[in-house]
């Protein structure tokens, strides 16, 4: 058994590695030994991340994280205008920058300024509407182009505003000019995505799309507002559509990061239901190289948006399968587990059908604590299955090679987390149900702790998760003689394994000393997962019988089926919704939240990013990390080290040491800095960076190493890039990042 003593150990790992670090990129500076210790880079960025160069606390996760005006947003924010120093003569009125053969820059972002074309619009070879001048007709509907020129822009009536842009698909060359009237700015990379809406019975409702503000507005400011919400959806179903209503979101999810699909925010307005802040919000819609309008009027479109998110019409069954990896503790005192664990899988195995056996593929990765401070532990995570096994493959390697150490680990708690960020990057594939099944009888190393060897917690690992379709079923062991520990561990493993969709967890727990317990509820669990998918194929009657079954008595049997049946479900949604289509080429007005329930939230913000920007943000943040650890390691004030490591990869670092806080030091992005959110990390000054103490320093590299680790994760996956023109370089393709990711 695992030795118990302080878990907040802050000793040995953490020390080794900042003097490693420190040495590291002392040494791997151009002159070894002089005086500039970050002249280079120092590696610091985790593997891979050095690949983006080149390449062609918690952060807000919602609108109400966004700053600025409480009135109109996106398209006419102050925080977005502004020159930034550069030449006035050269900046626009509103804050444009029009180069000569190139393409034009909002002055403050240094974004290039981009265009959303409204429907059956066209592209003329001069400024003159004449037919006998059109070189592209009926321009694809929102699908942004860059402006190359402005000539005679009158905003002064914004129904009808006059002037004309040359325009064109990529930043290379122009195609032509169009109509002021025919387009609309989009000043800014802000966009939203639907939320996973949950379980067919208990998830939220569809977004409904309204033609104007004032029709949206006065739903919600109705008492009544959710009867009359229910009775909107209730029209819609049936085919009553009210006049008020463009479109909606289909029943049925749509992933963006699987079926890409713009929304931009064109303009907002803020107001409270019940005390909780909502916006409101005026999206256009698009679908790279789709066309046609998706309304409600449009009987195609209706009827595949009304398919419940729970139906499996359209959807490929026929190629569904199911992935399985198993994230094990191995510390002393797990073998039992570990033995329980391969009868539960000998059980499934034997269970399967011709069909079901080629369908499930499965992983094995073990998991202990640092090595740096433990290394007799062996390795921290080991990944046993590079490429998923079938199950005669995973019944040999849990008899065979995944064993407990036979020694201590120094304290209680392990790196469970560094086990889950293994496991999530599995060669999970295509067309499959992907699960993670957790078993441990410890809290994992949070966040900033001198063992937490991936610098994630819970949180970012949740995120991390969703975006690649994982879902987390925890088996926490309790020991009666560690309960102190079940407080740490409980509400990480919770979050943990929180189902997407929803506010629940799958979560189950059971004594470590009720061995007999613990093989139900594992055999349980992966019983159930087989009989679902037989379920879902059509080739098991009784299932749905078995799954629906209640005990008389509350046991980790039936704990075992219910963490099971939502994790499934919402799987399940997610491969549905692959055959659903968002809707396109409309513009319409939305609210942030469920009509009906307005504390689920049913659009979230991202930023669209490209690899240029990507990278750009990585080495920034790599500079703030060399300089957090010089200043520690050196005594240096904050600014100053910043200015030092920053020397090469800045025009003016002198300019760092007059700034008052990191976002004015034009270290970061231009981009990063307009945009309108919150952000403790670009509020950091040398005062705040004093007043620290050595945790929260710690906890503040901890938390920027983790967004870098992101970065190189999303710029590693080929299928999450999209282009939004057929015609972009590799180096035009976007990812609609989380603003979670944000510094």
């Amino acid at each position: 058994m695992k030795p118990e003593v302080s878990f907040l150990n802050q000793s040995r790992c953490f020390l080794a590695a900042l003097t490693a670090i420190f040495v590291f990129f002392c040494l791997s500076s151009p002159a070894a030994g002089s005086e500039d210790p970050s002249s280079d880079n120092h590696g610091l960025m985790l593997a891979g991340l050095s690949e983006l160069e080149g390449t062609h606390g918690h952060g807000p996760s919602s609108l109400d994280d966004l700053e600025g005006d409480h009135g109109h947003g996106p398209s006419g924010l102050d925080a977005l205008e502004g020159t930034h120093g550069h030449d006035e003569m050269a900046v626009q009125d509103d804050g444009v920058i029009c180069p000569e053969d190139s393409v034009c820059l909002e002055a403050e972002t240094q974004l290039p300024l981009r265009l959303l074309p409204r429907p059956f619009s066209h592209v003329y070879s001069e400024p003159a509407a004449d037919s006998d001048n059109i070189v592209i007709a009926n321009i694809p509907a929102f699908h942004p182009l860059f402006v190359f020129e402005r000539r005679d822009i009158d905003m002064s009536d914004p129904a009808s505003p006059g002037g004309w842009y040359r325009v064109g698909q990529s930043r290379d060359d122009h195609q032509g000019w169009m109509q002021a009237a025919d387009v609309m700015e989009w000043r800014q990379a802000l966009l939203v995505s639907y939320t996973h809406p949950g379980g067919q019975i208990e998830g939220r409702n569809p977004v409904l799309m309204f033609r104007d503000l004032d029709s949206l507005k006065e739903l919600v400011d109705d008492f009544g507002r959710q009867d009359r919400a229910r009775e909107i959806y209730q029209g819609i179903e049936t085919g009553d559509v009210p006049g008020e209503i463009v479109s909606m979101e289909p029943q049925r999810f749509v992933d963006i990061t699987k079926q890409f699909y713009i929304l931009p925010i064109l303009d907002w307005e803020e107001t409270s239901i019940m005390g909780d802040d909502v916006r409101l919000l005026q999206l256009a819609a698009a679908v790279p190289e789709q066309r046609g309008a998706d309304t409600l009027d449009d009987e195609e479109y209706s009827s595949q948006a009304r398919i419940q998110r729970g139906d499996q019409a359209g959807a490929a069954m026929e190629d569904l399968n199911v992935d399985i990896v198993f994230t094990i503790d191995t510390t002393r005192s797990m073998q039992p587990f570990i033995d329980m664990t391969r009868e539960a899988v000998v059980k499934m195995v034997q269970d399967f059908t011709d069909d079901t056996a080629a369908r499930f593929r499965f992983g094995l990765v073990g998991f202990r604590d640092c090595i740096d401070t433990v290394p007799w532990l062996e390795y921290d995570v080991l990944n046993f299955t590079p490429e998923l096994v079938d199950g005669d493959r995973l019944i040999h390697l849990l008899e065979h090679e995944l064993e407990e150490t036979e020694v201590g680990s120094g304290d209680y708690a392990e790196e469970g987390f560094a086990g889950v960020d293994e496991a999530l990057r599995s060669d999970w594939r295509d067309n499959s149900l992907r699960f993670m099944v957790f078993i441990t009888d410890a809290s994992s190393n949070p966040k900033g702790d001198p063992q937490n060897t991936t610098g994630k917690d819970e949180h970012d690992l949740r995120r991390e998760a969703d975006d690649a379709q994982v879902h987390i079923l925890a088996i926490h062991l309790l020991d009666p003689r560690a309960t102190e520990d079940h407080p740490i561990a409980t509400p990480q493993y919770m979050k943990l394994s929180q189902v997407r969709g929803s506010s629940e967890s799958a979560y189950t727990s059971v004594d470590a000393f009720e061995q007999e317990e613990y093989q139900a509820l594992v055999d349980d669990i992966v019983m159930e997962i087989n009989d679902l998918l037989q379920k879902a194929l059509g080739t098991d009657d009784d299932a749905a019988a078995a799954t629906a079954q209640v005990q008389d008595e509350p046991q980790e049997v039936g704990q075992g089926q219910e963490a099971v049946g939502k994790l499934w479900e919402a799987a399940l949604v997610e491969y549905i919704g692959q055959s659903a289509s968002p809707p396109k080429d409309i513009v319409a007005w939305a609210m942030d939240r469920d009509l009906v329930y307005t504390a689920d939230r049913s659009l979230e913000v991202r930023v669209l990013v490209n690899r240029d920007q990507l990278s750009s943000l990585a080495q920034a943040l790599d500079n703030v990390i060399q300089a957090l650890m010089r200043a520690e390691v050196t005594q240096m004030q904050f600014f100053e080290a910043l200015q030092s490591v920053s020397s090469q990869t800045m025009q003016s670092p002198e300019d760092i040491s007059g700034a008052g806080r990191l976002a004015d030091t034009g270290l970061l992005p231009s981009f990063i800095q307009a945009l309108p959110y919150k952000s403790d990390i670009l509020s950091l000054n040398d005062e705040m960076f004093a007043s620290m103490t050595a945790e929260q320093r710690s906890q503040l590299e901890w938390n920027i190493l983790a967004k870098l680790e992101q970065y190189r994760a999303i710029n590693e996956q080929v299928d999450v890039w999209f282009r939004l023109n057929e015609t972009d370089p590799d180096r035009e393709m976007v990812y609609p990042l989380h603003l979670d990711y944000l510094p």
